[in-house]
């Protein structure tokens, strides 16, 4: 029940987008990457105006989940219907993602078997570990501290994982901040310029949705509320999480200006899994499918428990 952990669990946000799909999109976006750690650090560097007001709300009226927060805020049933059916809309394709990013990473470790196949199994024992851990209490609003605990070892791994792929990057691939700096005012500079910006309008949209994502998505409600131990450490957490976020963002353009010196080039998806070009050193590889791992299974288990909840 330490602050830290609390902390950390709130780190379920770094989903496998934060691994694969950040290097994806930096590739073709450039810093517009950075919009998915800047909304909700955004969201918690507010949580003295912003999340305690809700975190009162919920402690008080023993609210659960965000149905029931809606359906009190209105005093209908309908409207926790409602809006647990639009949840559901919008999480299917971000557990879709998570699975489907998983089924892609095993089969390019390992190199055998069906994509589809493996995400299936992968699914299996998520699904296994989520209801050992998770699903035991009848009542959402009862606290699991050993699951909390569990997603934030899931948080640490993967920040380590990240932070390793980083480092190896730089000094790696490159030898250091000064070598690094030469090849992107030298050789480098061309690749940059072939990456588009986004616009003004395409950065508020993308803030604004990952601000309200910070509150609006059953597992990050479920840990910042449900889970939270009191509002000390929800302040505490308001520069916390948004320190670790800006840790996890770091390593992303190492790692894509890396695989761009090595002339690895993928296009597509395929770009989400650059880290796996890196090296062909198994233990590189295996940095970059653990760091994956620890992001989208902490993902899963907290949204099926969460949205189960609401259903």
């Amino acid at each position: 029940r330490h602050p830290a952990v609390y902390t950390l669990a709130l780190g379920v946000y770094a989903s496998a987008w934060a691994v694969y799909g950040s290097l994806e999109f930096a590739s073709h976006y450039g810093f517009g990457y950075l919009a998915y750690y800047l909304g909700v650090a955004g969201a918690f560097l507010l949580a003295p105006v912003l999340l305690v007001p809700i975190q009162r709300m919920t402690r008080t009226h023993q609210l659960s989940s965000l149905a029931d927060l809606f359906a009190f805020r209105f005093r209908s049933r309908w409207v926790g219907t409602l809006l647990t059916l639009v949840s559901l809309l919008a999480v299917l394709p971000l557990l879709a993602l998570q699975i489907q990013t998983m089924g892609h990473a095993i089969h390019r470790l390992s190199g055998v078997g069906s994509p589809s196949l493996l995400a299936l199994g992968f699914s299996l024992l998520i699904a296994l570990f989520a209801m050992l851990f998770g699903a035991r209490h009848s009542h959402l609003s009862a606290r699991h501290d050993s699951l909390l605990a569990a997603i934030a070892l899931e948080s640490l791994v993967k920040l380590v994982a990240m932070l390793a792929l980083g480092a190896f990057a730089l000094f790696g691939i490159f030898e250091g901040p000064a070598d690094l700096q030469a090849w992107l005012d030298g050789a480098g500079h061309l690749d940059q310029t072939r990456i588009a910006q986004l616009d003004p309008a395409q950065w508020r949209t993308l803030l604004l949705l990952f601000f309200s994502a910070a509150f609006l998505m059953p597992h990050m409600f479920h840990i910042t509320f449900a889970e939270t131990l009191d509002r000390r450490t929800l302040l505490q957490s308001s520069w916390a999480l948004p320190l670790f976020l800006l840790l996890m963002a770091l390593p992303v353009p190492l790692i894509l200006w890396a695989t761009q010196r090595l002339g690895v080039h993928e296009v597509g998806a395929g770009a989400a899994y650059l880290a796996f070009g890196l090296s062909s050193s198994w233990w590189v590889d295996s940095l970059a499918f653990i760091a994956g791992l620890a992001a989208a299974s902490g993902t899963m288990i907290i949204l099926s428990l969460a949205q189960s909840g609401m259903v």
